[in-house]
């Protein structure tokens, strides 16, 4: 039976710790990701995707999240950026357009954080290295506006790829790879649900799917065809009040965390019976 692809979404600090508390409560229902299954990260999901796919227990994950990251930066979503990304959204014709259109102040940012961001990427990772677990990381070169999925297979540092993945236009600097520069993965889908590899079962975490209307998510379900197996989970209420209004407030992320893994707990049972032909 094939191993189902797991997607895991953007949502800054409180979408890791989201989704870590989800996957250990599926854990505790015995729900497993299992070793072979194909992992795809964006954004904040990228970070998941590369705990998840460096061998460590899920317990040890939650436990990181559960205690708080006192290694993260506080940062909240400025106005500017707010504002920025809704006009060019209004205006742009497609994801490529908008990549490019919010790729130039993203270029324009400062490079003065980099060091700093990559200290952070660096503690959020178990191992810096992809391992042989087949992870991709959804980038968007800011630039052009066009995505680019990296893996092990692109010759780019683990680490790099996670950053790149991670750096939101005018919160975070882009990040230069091979003569590119690339920045958050979200700009094009906070899910890119539409990238999930293979053709079996797909399981998505989504700690947010509102986005332009280019990437809606029932329009990247349909993209995948009518006989592929989809689940997409979404954050519950419980968990939405646990992380208020700033996906990057630090101070929530072990409230967010346990309120993950309760809804975790909760969806094992429904999210087993979807997917045919699975025992876990």
């Amino acid at each position: 039976m094939t191993a189902e692809t797991w997607v895991f979404g953007g949502g800054g600090v409180g979408g890791i710790a989201w989704q870590i508390g989800l996957v250990a409560g599926l854990h505790d229902e015995g729900v497993e990701i299992d070793a072979h299954s194909p992992l795809l990260g964006t954004s904040a999901g990228a970070v998941v995707a590369a705990q998840v796919g460096s061998g460590v227990p899920v317990e040890e994950l939650f436990d990181q999240q559960r205690s708080g990251v006192d290694y993260e930066v506080p940062k909240g979503l400025s106005l500017r950026m707010l504002l920025t990304m809704t006009w060019q959204g209004l205006v742009a014709r497609s994801a490529h357009d908008f990549g490019r259109r919010i790729g130039r102040p993203a270029v324009a940012f400062g490079q003065e954080e980099a060091p700093i961001r990559r200290q952070v990427i660096e503690a959020r990772l178990p191992r810096h290295d992809w391992g042989d677990r087949d992870i991709g990381v959804v980038t968007v070169d800011a630039d052009t506006g066009e995505h680019h999925v990296m893996t092990r297979g692109d010759g780019v540092s683990l680490v790099d790829a996670v950053m790149a993945s991670c750096a939101i236009p005018l919160v975070w600097p882009v990040v230069p790879i091979d003569g590119h520069r690339y920045m958050d993965g979200g700009m094009r889908s906070p899910v890119n649900l539409d990238l999930a590899p293979g053709d079996g079962p797909v399981v998505a975490l989504a700690p947010t799917t509102r986005w332009q209307r280019w990437a809606r998510i029932t329009d990247q379900r349909t993209s995948l065809g009518p006989d592929r197996p989809v689940e997409i989970l979404t954050m519950s209420r419980e968990v939405r009040h646990a992380q208020g209004r700033n996906p990057l407030d630090i101070d929530k992320v072990p409230a967010v965390a346990l309120a993950g893994r309760a809804q975790g707990r909760h969806a094992a049972a429904a999210l087993r019976a979807a997917l045919p032909g699975e025992s876990h």
